[in-house]
């Protein structure tokens, strides 16, 4: 587990986890859970650790939605281009200053309806989440689109070896069906062009698997979240 700063559920990766110790890694991850002032942990069971789930459910673990994640996430791929289609009017570009990135931010708040108690927590920590996108061991790259000037969407990208991984495609709900959200798919394509690796990668939920489906991603595998409260 990966200890993050946000107040959303904490990932746990069960990568060589054997069936015998199960109880004792829910254990020792809520002890580190409570240690970090952490609610929520959520266990990423992939279906090569499906012979976990009777026993994360015998100690209350439970799959279902939870702040801000599904009960179920689809990992698919994208290897050929998507098509360019745009929006009119739509503007998409990296993330060059502060209020470009709490705009990112808060365009992500509305439109995964984060909890106000949530938004608050994540509201006061931009400043530092900003000082960390500029290290420069931090990769992660950070985009936004604009219609007439305001950001009415956001999307991230994390560079890696084979392709580059998709995160946190959102947009608000008054500028959907506009094409926002395939001039940020199609960026960030663009930018994973120009490193040399031409795939992307991305967890995508119940609303946007159909649209990236469209855009031509295929599912690689089906993976289930199972939330623990401490």
């Amino acid at each position: 587990m990966v200890v993050m700063p946000y107040p959303t559920p904490q990932i746990v990766h069960p990568v060589s986890l054997a069936v015998d110790d199960v109880e004792a890694a829910v254990e020792a991850m809520r002890a580190i859970g409570r240690e970090h002032g952490k609610t929520v942990l959520g266990w990423w069971i992939a279906p090569e650790h499906d012979a976990f789930v009777s026993q994360l459910e015998a100690l209350g673990l439970v799959n279902e939605d939870t702040g801000g994640y599904e009960a179920v996430e689809n990992v698919m791929a994208l290897v050929t281009p998507p098509p360019l289609l745009a929006g009119d009017g739509v503007e998409v570009k990296q993330v060059e200053s502060f209020d470009e990135f709490a705009g990112a931010a808060r365009v992500a708040m509305e439109a995964f309806e984060t909890p106000a108690h949530m938004r608050a927590e994540l509201e006061a920590g931009l400043a530092e989440r900003f000082e960390e996108r500029q290290d420069p061991s931090n990769s992660e790259t950070d985009f936004i689109a604009l219609i007439d000037g305001r950001i009415v969407a956001a999307a991230s990208a994390i560079p890696a070896a084979a392709g580059v991984a998709l995160f946190g495609g959102s947009v608000v709900p008054e500028a959907r069906g506009r094409g926002v959200y395939r001039a940020l798919l199609r960026a960030r394509w663009d930018f994973a062009v120009e490193r040399g690796t031409p795939a992307l990668t991305v967890q995508a939920g119940r609303m946007a698997k159909p649209i990236l489906e469209r855009l031509g991603f295929v599912q690689l595998a089906a993976v289930r979240l199972f939330f623990d409260r401490l």
